[in-house]
């Protein structure tokens, strides 16, 4: 699935409230931030990833991995911080994209 321009927009617009679900520190990415990232997407949709500064890893390295093992879809990196959405599948979707 390919995100339009306004789809990207509303979706980042809803992002900028949200607090980050996972933070990604010294350690890395390691097998359980991506467990945790996909049991975020799971669970909300729409989840926003924070890379703190300890972190070895660079923000377009944790979203190439994240999307890799969870299928979800890139909606913006700003900074040290990644906004991913992955629509639910198996029930009912609570984000409404515009068409």
């Amino acid at each position: 699935m390919k995100l339009a321009s306004n789809q990207r927009k509303f979706l980042e617009a809803m992002a900028n409230q949200m607090d980050p679900i996972v933070r990604v520190g010294k350690n890395g990415l390691e097998a359980k931030i991506i467990s945790s990232i996909s049991e975020a997407l799971n669970s909300h949709e729409l989840i926003k990833i924070k890379i703190l500064d300890s972190s070895p890893n660079e923000a377009d390295e944790v979203a190439e991995e994240a999307i890799k093992a969870t299928k979800a879809i890139l909606v913006r990196i700003i900074g040290r911080v990644i906004i991913l959405y992955k629509p639910f599948e198996d029930k009912p979707k609570k984000i409404e994209l515009p068409k």
